[in-house]
């Protein structure tokens, strides 16, 4: 009987907790932030893998692709905080 309680509750627990992050808006002052961080991660990005190229590191192709990755998240949690995500909306 708690196996099956336990097999049901957890689920749907998770899918409440899902639901409530699909619609809670961040304040004012996180979306902002976020809206300003998100403004200049294209430019640092940018900038950073035009230095680590020009110096020659050793790293420089893994370090490029962390920088991309990271300015993709950024812009998807500008989107978010934002309210532009149409995924959630739907």
């Amino acid at each position: 009987m708690l196996k099956k309680t336990l097999e049901w509750t957890i689920p749907l627990a998770l899918a409440g907790i899902m639901t409530g992050c699909a619609t809670y808006r961040p304040p004012a002052q996180i979306q902002s932030a976020v809206a300003t961080v998100n403004r200049h991660t294209p430019e640092y990005v940018t900038e950073a893998n035009k230095a680590l190229r020009e110096v020659g590191h050793p790293d420089a192709e893994r370090l490029t692709g962390v920088g991309l990755r990271l300015q993709t998240a950024v812009d998807a949690l500008d989107q978010w905080a934002n309210g532009a995500n149409q995924e959630a909306d739907q």
